[in-house]
This record gives structure tokens, C-alpha cells and sequence, in this order.
């Protein structure tokens, strides 16, 4: 077998460039806005979950999970932690009323909520990379 060499230069257009020069930063751009966005969703279908079912009386527990609603009271018990390492975005979410774990552990509301949230996470989880890379 014959041993060579071959060299190929390759010019990017300054688009292209540019895209790659910024890509580590978009990327982690990217990944904070899909973990935010998930968790939302998530949110949302516990939420949604609580009041179809009627779990409780208030909306405190409603407007405590996941991320600030429109309750200002319920604004101290939200549990939404996120926290950036290195090329890990994690998101710590729930809510911190006193009756949360309780629900939780009669109901599984939170549980089924990321159960259920899956398709939608999925969706805005694309949309979010997409906007991050302006693809």
C-alpha cells in the first residue's frame, strides 16, 4: 500500500465563521434555554393537573410550582433552582409549601406531570436550540 499525504484548504465564508467561532457559547445559550423552558412545561402540566383534579382549595400550591405566577404571596414558596457547571445546566423545581410533599406523595402530581410533559418538552426543547443557533 502506497503512503501519501493530501492537503486540502477549505475557506468559510465569514457566516460560517462567525457561527463556529460563537458556537460554544450558543451551544450553553442553547442548553440553559431548553432546561428553563422544560421545566416550565413541566410546571405547567402540574399545575394543570392540580386544578383538573380539584387537590386543593387555594391557589397557593398552584401558583408555587415551578416558576413565579401571578401570585405574590405564593412568590417565596417556588422552589426554581438553576445551576450551570462546566457543560451541565441542571434545574431544580417544585414547590416549597408546606402541603407540597404531601400532595406529592398521596398524588404523584409532579411525577405525572413529567410524565405527561414529554411530547410538549420535546417540541420547545427544538424550538429553544433553534432560536439559540438562529437555525
Amino acid at each position: 500500500m502506497a503512503k501519501g499525504s493530501l492537503k486540502v484548504d477549505i475557506t468559510l465564508d465569514s457566516r460560517a465563521r462567525n457561527f463556529f467561532d460563537n458556537a460554544p457559547e450558543k451551544l450553553a445559550e442553547a442548553r440553559k434555554n431548553v432546561v428553563e423552558a422544560c421545566g416550565m412545561v413541566w410546571a405547567d402540566e402540574a399545575k394543570k393537573i392540580t386544578r383538573n383534579e380539584n387537590h386543593v382549595d387555594t391557589s397557593l400550591y398552584v401558583n408555587s410550582i415551578g416558576y413565579v405566577t401571578g401570585s405574590p404571596a405564593s412568590q417565596s414558596d417556588v422552589i426554581n433552582e438553576l445551576n450551570e457547571s462546566g457543560a451541565e445546566t441542571t434545574l431544580k423545581t417544585g414547590s416549597a409549601v408546606e402541603y407540597a410533599a404531601s400532595l406529592e406523595k398521596r398524588y404523584g402530581i409532579m411525577a405525572r406531570g413529567l410524565d405527561v410533559s414529554e411530547g410538549r418538552m420535546n417540541t420547545v426543547a427544538k424550538a429553544q436550540v433553534k432560536k439559540a443557533l438562529n437555525l
